[in-house]
């Protein structure tokens, strides 16, 4: 991971003034230092445009997140094509 602390890349990725590709580098950022819980909250925020939490809800299908992403798919918090792609993402991890 670069410098920047988990929560600045979270504070990065919420920040609407910040281009979409720094947004989206933050989240990979979170991903590449396996920060399975900064992920979760990102998925979870219905004020984060979906693209950035599509983009945390893959970065979650990973054997190290693969128990936050069981509790994502779980407790059904998401709704639409999100949780359904949260479905998708945990069964192929769990099929790996």
């Amino acid at each position: 991971m670069s410098s920047r602390t988990p929560q600045e890349c979270i504070d990065r990725a919420l920040d609407e003034a910040t281009d979409e590709e720094t947004r989206a580098a933050a989240i990979r950022e979170l991903k590449t230092a396996n920060e399975c819980d900064e992920l979760e909250a990102l998925v979870r925020r219905e004020t984060l445009e979906e693209q950035f939490r599509r983009q945390a809800l893959e970065a979650l299908a990973t054997p190290q997140c693969n128990s936050t992403l069981r509790e994502v798919v779980e407790e059904e918090s998401l709704g639409g094509s999100l949780r359904e792609d949260a479905e998708e993402l945990l069964a192929t991890v769990e099929d790996d």
